[in-house]
C-alpha cells in the first residue's frame, strides 16, 4: 500500500492519515494530571487531619474542613479519570481538567496549590498541544 498521492498539478505528495496523526501521545498531560491528582488526594487527607486537630483543640465542630477535604479528593479523582481519557476529546477534557484544578485550589487553599497547579498545567497542555 502506497502512502503517496498524485495531486491535480501532477506532483506526487505524501498522504497523511489524519486519524493516526490526531492520536498523539499525551504522556506529559497524563503524568502531570496523575501526579496532581495524587497530591490532591494527599491534600484532602491532610485537610481531614487538620479538621480533627481543630475539633480536638476547640469545642466547635469543624465539619467544613472535612467537607472541603472530601471535595478536594473527589475533584482529584475526577481529574485522574479525565486525564486517562484525554485522547477521546482533548478540548472538552482539557477544560474540565482545568476546572478540577481550580476547584482543588479553592477547596483546600494552601494545601492544594501544588496539586491544583499540576492539574491546571495538564489541562492547558491538553488544550494547546495539537
Amino acid at each position: 500500500m502506497s502512502n503517496k498521492v498524485k495531486g491535480a498539478d501532477g506532483k506526487i505528495y505524501k498522504q497523511v492519515n489524519t486519524e493516526i496523526e490526531s492520536q498523539r501521545s499525551r504522556t506529559a498531560e497524563m503524568v502531570l494530571g496523575i501526579l496532581g491528582g495524587v497530591f490532591g488526594i494527599i491534600a484532602g487527607v491532610f485537610s481531614f487531619f487538620m479538621g480533627g486537630i481543630d475539633s480536638a483543640m476547640n469545642s466547635t465542630s469543624s465539619s467544613s474542613l472535612f467537607g472541603l477535604g472530601i471535595g478536594c479528593i473527589i475533584a482529584s479523582i475526577v481529574a485522574i479519570i479525565l486525564v486517562c481519557m484525554i485522547n477521546k476529546n482533548r478540548v472538552v477534557m482539557g477544560w474540565i481538567i482545568i476546572v478540577c484544578g481550580v476547584l482543588n485550589i479553592i477547596f483546600v487553599s494552601a494545601f492544594g496549590i501544588l496539586s491544583g497547579a499540576l492539574i491546571i498545567i495538564a489541562g492547558i497542555l491538553a488544550l494547546v498541544r495539537k
